[in-house]
């Protein structure tokens, strides 16, 4: 792909977001609040507040907080697997909003009626999937664009490709962003020209200053280099069936799984909760306890994370570092000395 090309084709994937940069900031449970949420859609990007296991209620509290804090799109993400009959009531809470079009990221095909449910309603509809027959199958749910995610990726998973293969045949023609180890412009610079218009970052925005994730699980993130990741099923407990890849510690390490004794609590939402050892929760701020036992999501790229910072410095900085690798792929090589 020509330079030209990378150019257009980020230019479709921020008219697809309505952004100007066409960064996804993922949502991830517990950690993407309003707060981060909202700063990186003011700073240009698109902002994911995570409704994971909200109630219609929390998920209209989530929006109506996130939209105080930006007049810009942002957007939300569900867990159709993982939310069950609370779905419905997690999309009904930007269904009615008509000041600005909302981008629900859905992790996993959603069902069909709810598919066209945010379509008919004029916002956008964003899925997430790990393979190629699943990015086929969410163009034909109606699906606006689609992120695919390599094993690369912090998280659950929802595949097991890379995430170069997965761009090399995915033959859709809407558009496509990269998900896992795009940490930097250069890595976006790649992935664009490997097929995406664009990326969706996690492990990038953990240990911002707006996220809500725990200083230890912060902390832990801006030593970590990608050999202290590794994929999982240590941390199936409220989220089972999903291999997943996190920080190494005490559970991921143990010859045999640990019992699942209670190690930590947290606040969800106001309500003080229990969690066991093997839970899929994030240690969030409201965290306390053995947090190094607790399950601290992180992708390949966490090398590129070194310091606490704002938002909007990460994207800053990212959007430089991609114009820089534009710029030289467009720049002619010097010619060689006699």
């Amino acid at each position: 792909m020509s330079a030209p090309d990378v150019r257009a084709a980020v230019e479709r994937g921020a008219r697809a977001l309505g952004v100007d940069f066409p960064l996804i900031q993922a949502g991830m449970g517990g950690i993407a609040g309003p707060a981060l949420a909202g700063a990186v859609s003011a700073s240009g990007a698109l902002g994911t507040v995570a409704l994971y296991k909200s109630d219609p209620g929390q998920a209209a509290a989530l929006v109506e907080d996130t939209a105080r804090r930006t007049d810009r799109t942002f957007g939300v993400n569900v867990i159709p697997e993982v939310a069950g009959g609370l779905l419905a009531g997690q999309v009904a809470a930007v269904l009615h909003r008509a000041d600005r079009r909302i981008t629900v990221n859905s992790y996993g095909l959603p069902p069909q009626r709810t598919a066209t449910a945010v379509t008919e309603a004029g916002h956008r509809l964003l899925v997430q999937v790990g393979s190629a027959s699943d990015a086929s199958a969410a163009a034909g749910l109606g699906a606006d664009a689609v992120v695919l995610q390599g094993v690369e990726a912090g998280g659950h998973h929802l595949g097991t490709e890379p995430l170069r293969d997965l761009l090399a045949r995915h033959g859709l023609d809407i558009p496509v962003f990269a998900a896992g180890a795009v940490s930097c412009g250069a890595d976006l610079f790649d992935a664009v020209r490997g097929g995406a218009s664009g990326a969706s970052c996690g492990t990038l925005f953990v240990a911002t200053e707006e996220s809500t994730a725990h200083p230890e699980y912060q902390q832990a993130l801006l030593r970590a280099r990608p050999a202290d990741t590794v994929v999982t099923d240590r941390y199936a407990i409220g989220w089972p069936g999903r291999p997943h890849r996190v920080l190494r510690g005490p559970v991921t390490d143990s010859p045999e799984p640990l019992p699942a004794t209670l190690i930590a609590w947290t606040t969800v939402m106001g309500d003080r909760r229990p969690v066991p050892r093997g839970s899929a929760a994030a240690p969030t701020v409201e965290a306390t306890g053995r947090i190094a036992e607790m399950a601290q999501y992180a992708g390949l790229g966490c090398g590129a994370v070194t310091r606490r910072e704002p938002a909007a410095t990460v994207i800053a900085r990212l959007r430089a570092e991609f114009a820089e690798a534009l710029a030289a792929a467009v720049t002619p090589p010097a010619p060689a000395g006699r």
